[in-house]
């Protein structure tokens, strides 16, 4: 129904029933707000929003280290006590403790197929199965052995690995692999440009590169810009096989199984890190200029 503004219809009813509600919605508030200051406490909420939270204890030309003033809950204290200090004894601690629980899932891909779009884009559309589970125990036991894979390879304690790589199961197995042998990972965006890779690949001097079939191929024309790579590791895809062929002369090109079978083979001991050592450079998304390496212990 529409009503011209220069109408002025009878209404009453109208002012009567919003009169009504909120009378209502009155006494309501009025009832009930002793019970909501018994239950919510707002005055410890808002105490507990305006105390000083944390504290700085050194401050220089070139940092200034901030320290919480909680008292430790219940997990920094199990931390403390299991002798967790780093990744590498976070992943022993976990491990330990959870042993045949989930830990890590990846779904089975049945089929893929290409959708085209009305804006004449194509999506690639997955038929999905179940999820493969890695337990703990799987999980800690699987780093270990890309790790020790890695050194086989001629990684070496304390030299960068740059991860370069889609979110995927993998990516957090190999990252730990590196951590249980002291080997920083380098993190780049998988949606920068090459330009951009090969600035992060050169600045952190790395040999080795960890990828996946789907960004493989961009090191054909990256690598005339990456003289000390020698070796790429690549996550495999579920349904394709990945060619090797067409890369510059004298790179070894190695799938993640096979470092794992390398791992498996060989003797080599896990190289326990120090809680000051590098654990990651993350490269940002170079938004405004040259990516930047940011170093985290």
């Amino acid at each position: 129904m529409f009503i011209d503004e220069n109408d002025t219809p009878d209404a009453w009813w109208v002012s009567a029933a919003l009169g009504t509600i909120r009378a209502v919605v009155l006494v309501f508030d009025v009832l009930t707000f002793p019970l909501h200051l018994l239950i919510q406490r707002p005055w410890r909420k808002r105490a507990q929003s305006r105390r000083i939270k944390a504290r700085i204890i050194e401050a220089n030309d070139d940092s200034v280290t901030v320290r919480s003033v909680s008292t430790p809950c219940d997990l920094h204290l199990r931390l403390v006590r299991d002798g967790v200090t780093s990744m590498e004894s976070m992943l022993r601690a976990a491990a330990a403790r959870w042993q045949s629980r989930r830990c890590l899932g990846t779904r089975t891909v049945l089929s893929e197929e290409d959708e085209p779009q009305p804006n004449g884009r194509v999506f690639k559309k997955y038929r999905m199965g179940d999820y493969v589970w890695r337990t703990y125990t799987d999980v800690e036991q699987e780093a270990r052995q890309f790790g020790a894979g890695l050194r086989s390879l001629g990684a070496e304690p304390r030299q960068n690995v740059v991860m370069f790589a889609e979110t995927r199961a993998e990516w957090m197995l190999a990252a730990h692999g590196c951590f249980t042998q002291s080997i920083p990972v380098v993190t780049i965006y998988a949606t920068l440009g090459d330009e951009a890779i090969a600035h992060g690949i050169n600045e952190t001097e790395v040999s080795t590169v960890i990828t996946t079939h789907e960004l493989l191929p961009k090191f054909k024309k990256i690598l005339a810009r990456t003289p000390r790579v020698d070796t790429i590791i690549f996550m495999e895809d579920q349904l394709k096989t990945t060619p090797r062929d067409g890369f510059k002369e004298g790179i070894r090109i190695v799938a993640y199984k096979e470092v794992l079978d390398m791992g498996k083979q060989c003797k080599i001991e896990s190289v326990p890190p120090a809680p000051g050592d590098t654990a990651i450079v993350m490269y940002t998304s170079g938004s405004t200029g040259v990516p930047k390496g940011v170093v985290l212990s």
